[in-house]
């Protein structure tokens, strides 16, 4: 592999301390993130008052308890990664993986592209058995002491992870063909060649979503004429939103309540889940017992779409593409520019000259670009919680602010997670603001338009 020439001559042994510190860093700050939200879970004995008309105590119970649970896993989880990662790059674990794979094809060729195979193989295994510790602390400690034990038989867990490796296989194995051979091939611009890739795949994913995912869940019709259809187009009379691009799911087996909006042009619409109706839209009798009862009411649906509308009259879709484009591109320079680094590869312990092209990318993505992606990672989020604040501010602004809110609570009613969480770990962990930051903010737009 060709290298940079501009790059200064950094030591080694400085550069392996710099990798050590920054996963040391990133895991401990998840591990603080986690026990700030287990404290809060801890002291989250009572309902929140915005929630107890609709929350039993038995059932807000078992979600604090499965939070709980959740917590310390995921505390134990990042220990556990942290030590292990750490005595990976200290002893030099991936130059050791690199030549068993060497060794196994010694005999039968030493070509790079199939030696990665092997490699990416072994790695694979390696890393399913890395899971144990965690999988043996939550079935032998965690469930006995939160009192959450799974029916699972222990050869079912064996059989999961070898059928894991088999499976990871068919997807690997050409992805890592693909990759050693378009760097073998376009050199030092090889990043660029992924950015482009990436970006025209997401394109096509705006055209194709509609005809390969979406039959995946369900069957997508147009909204039918009825009420729905007049409260629906109502609020979409009000933004000039096209009746012909709202669409509804018959889901086959979900239960998870949504709609959304994505798409530009000729292409933007919405989208209503059936699971978003009350009972679905069908009659009791056509549902089983756990459906009935379940979904909004028509005006609370269309207070939903109000919100969706929001997302587009603020072009959220647009932003939000080109913001992942910008991020990605970057991420690619960075990763261009550290992948043809040979002080990187011998800070995990190859030999001056030996760069093996698949495990510069393991390295690269999951050691030097770690502040990179965590700080890009919060800035995201914060941005996709922003633009769902502005979408609850446009549906205030049409007048569906209390549908809305009812609608909020009867969707979190009909699902049940657990409803508090610490500030922080909410700013580094969620897409969404929490069920309660968006009943104080639909609040506080209340307030406003008081005093206004």
């Amino acid at each position: 592999m060709v290298f940079y020439d501009t790059w200064p001559k950094i030591d080694p042994q400085h550069l392996l301390w710099v990798l050590l510190a920054v996963l040391t860093i990133d895991h401990i700050w998840e591990m603080i993130l986690a026990k700030r939200q287990q404290l809060v879970c801890l002291g989250a004995g009572v309902i929140p008052e915005e929630l107890r008309a609709v929350i039993p105590p038995e059932v807000y119970h078992r979600a604090r308890v499965y939070e709980l649970h959740k917590m310390e896993l995921f505390m134990w989880k990042h220990g556990i990664d942290l030590v292990i990662s750490l005595a990976e790059l200290f002893f030099g674990f991936y130059p050791f993986v690199w030549s068993l794979a060497t060794q196994t094809l010694g005999s039968v060729t030493g070509d790079e592209l199939w030696i990665s195979l092997i490699f990416v193989l072994y790695l694979t295994i390696y890393i399913t058995l890395r899971c144990l510790p965690v999988l043996l602390y939550d079935k032998c400690i965690l469930e006995l002491r939160y009192g959450t034990q799974t029916r699972m038989p222990c050869y079912m867990y064996i059989c999961m992870g070898i059928l894991s490796i088999i499976l990871s296989q068919i997807v690997l194995a050409p992805l890592t063909l693909a990759i050693v051979f378009v760097v073998r091939t376009i050199g030092y611009f090889s990043f660029l060649y992924f950015w482009a890739v990436w970006a025209i795949c997401t394109l096509l994913l705006v055209f194709l979503l509609p005809y390969l995912c979406i039959p995946c869940i369900g069957r997508q019709v147009r909204l039918p004429e009825g009420p729905l259809y007049l409260d629906v187009k109502r609020v979409c009379d009000l933004t000039g939103f096209p009746m012909s691009r709202v669409f509804i799911i018959r889901t086959k087996s979900t239960q998870y309540s949504n709609a959304y909006f994505y798409g530009s042009c000729c292409l933007k619409r919405i989208v209503i889940f059936d699971t978003l109706l009350y009972n679905k839209g069908l009659q009791p009798h056509e549902l089983q017992p756990h459906e009935v009862g379940r979904g909004l009411f028509n005006i609370q649906v269309a207070a939903v779409v109000a919100h969706e509308l929001g997302h587009w009259k603020n072009g959220h879709f647009y932003k939000a593409t080109l913001i992942m484009k910008l991020h990605f591109l970057i991420t690619m320079i960075l990763f261009g520019l550290l992948f043809h680094c040979p002080q990187l590869y011998e800070a995990v312990g190859f030999k001056p000259g030996l760069c093996p092209i698949i495990v510069g990318f393991i390295i690269v993505l999951r050691f030097a670009l770690t502040p990179y992606l965590t700080l890009a990672n919060f800035v995201m989020l914060w941005n996709l919680r922003r633009f769902e604040y502005a979408a609850d501010r446009f549906a205030h602004f049409l007048g569906y602010t209390m549908p809305l809110r009812s609608a909020l609570i009867k969707i979190y009613a009909d699902h049940m997670s657990f409803p508090v969480y610490d500030r922080c770990y909410a700013r580094w962990h969620h897409t969404h603001p929490t069920i309660l930051q968006r009943l104080a903010y639909q609040q506080r737009l209340d307030i406003e338009a008081a005093y206004n």
